[in-house]
Parts: structure tokens; sequence; C-alpha cells
């Protein structure tokens, strides 16, 4: 089958031969590297099962605490504060052992089915930038924690940096370390985890959680979800790939 996204691995091949090493590119995950979203899957699956340890992340006297907690992230990010959602989001996590978020995530992917799976062409891209020396990250506006049991499950490999609570005595807490990887948040974080002068060689995302990534890096990739950043994608020419 002919490759969708030939011409934007004609254009790493161009660059990488001409460009100062090392090299590196960055992913977002959900809906990018995956289609869907391990973040949201795994607080529905929380709320069903009324998984949620922290009682001081609302009222505690809420008659349906799990529900409330659920609730209150759409209404977030239904709402337009997509910060504050991510980062609830993540401190939903508060209260659990690391190895109990990892067999969460590992029960979470079996209740969905195919309906969370690995996005084949992007990995395939992942393997090709490897083969080229390009070093390829994972920056997340997910917990860190999910991303990566997620990756191990589907065997993605790569660096990653996703939002990051603290961890005090083995348990995950609400607080949650900076910067945090949402919106240009995702700049800083290269910046500080990855290379502080150099950008990226390639950037792919799907929402416009990922603009100011995108805008940092010289490949810009938009995975085509038809939303305001398949828009700015279409006006400034940069690559659309087919989302399926």
């Amino acid at each position: 089958m002919e490759n969708r996204l030939a011409p934007i691995y004609k254009k790493i091949a161009e660059l990488v031969d001409v460009g100062e090493k090392p090299v590196f590119a960055v992913f977002d995950f959900d809906n990018t590297c995956i289609v869907n979203d391990i973040g949201d899957a795994a607080l529905a699956f929380m709320t069903r099962n009324n998984l949620f340890r922290d009682k001081n992340l609302l009222p505690s006297k809420l008659e349906d605490y799990s529900k409330a907690v659920f609730e209150n992230y759409h209404k977030l990010y239904d709402s337009g504060q997509i910060k504050e959602a991510y980062e609830f989001m993540a401190k939903t996590l508060s209260g659990f052992l690391v190895d109990e978020v990892n067999y969460l995530v590992t029960e979470v992917l079996k209740s969905t089915g195919e309906n969370i799976k690995p996005r084949e062409e992007i990995i395939e891209l992942m393997y090709f930038l490897k083969n080229k020396g390009v070093g390829v990250w994972i920056v997340s506006a997910s917990s860190e924690i999910l991303v990566r049991q997620a990756m191990k499950h589907f065997n993605i490999d790569a660096n990653l940096i996703g939002i990051r609570n603290i961890i005090v005595d083995g348990i995950i807490t609400s607080e949650l370390e900076k910067p945090l990887s949402i919106y240009e948040g995702k700049v800083d974080c290269i910046k500080k985890f990855v290379d502080q002068n150099k950008k990226p060689l390639l950037g792919v995302g799907d929402n416009i959680n990922d603009l100011a990534m995108l805008e940092y890096c010289e490949i810009k990739v938009v995975i085509d979800r038809q939303n305001d950043l398949s828009k700015i994608a279409k006006q400034n020419n940069w690559f659309l790939a087919p989302f399926i």
C-alpha cells in the first residue's frame, strides 16, 4: 500500500542529511500516536468503578463523588478551561501507588478493546526517524504515569514528557511538577528536558493544545481531525495526515 505520509518522509530525509546533529522530533500522544485518549478512558473507568482515592479534589460530601469528579473535568474542558481540565485529570490519580496505576491502565485498555490502539502510520514514522538517527520524544498533556504504561502496553518506544505528579513515599500526590506540558508549556518542557537551544526537526499533533509545540518545530504535521488546528495547518500549508 502506498505510504500516505511519503511527502513527510521526503522532507525529513532532506533536512536530516543537511542538518546539524543531534536531531530530535516531538509527538503528542492521545489521538496522535494512538486512536482516542488514554486519559479520558482512564477517567471514565475510574468513575464507573468508584476508584478515586483522593476525596479532597471536590467537596467530599457530594452524594455521588465519582460522578461529580467526572462531570467537573468535562465542565472545565467544555467551557474552554483546557489547562485546568488537564491539571484536574492528573490530580485524580492522587492516592494511588505507581504500580496500582500501571495495573489500572492495563485494565482500562482491556475494557476499551479496539477503541484505543496505536496509529500505525505514526508509529512507522517514529521508526523511520530513529533509523535516520533522530531522537523521538512524546510530549503529552496527559498524566505521564498513564501514558508511560500505555506506551509499554503498545510497545511504543520513545522518550516521554507528560504531566508529572509529585510522588511522596511511593504515593502519587495531587501536586504537579512544573512546567506542565500543556499548550505553551509543551515548549517549556522541550527546552527543559530535551534541548534548551535546538528546535525539534519535526512535530506531530492533533488539536489546538499542540499549536505552540508545532510552531516551535521545523516540520509541522497535523493529524487531520477537521478541527481548529486542521484549519491553521491548511492556512499555513503544514502537512496534514489522514485521521483514521
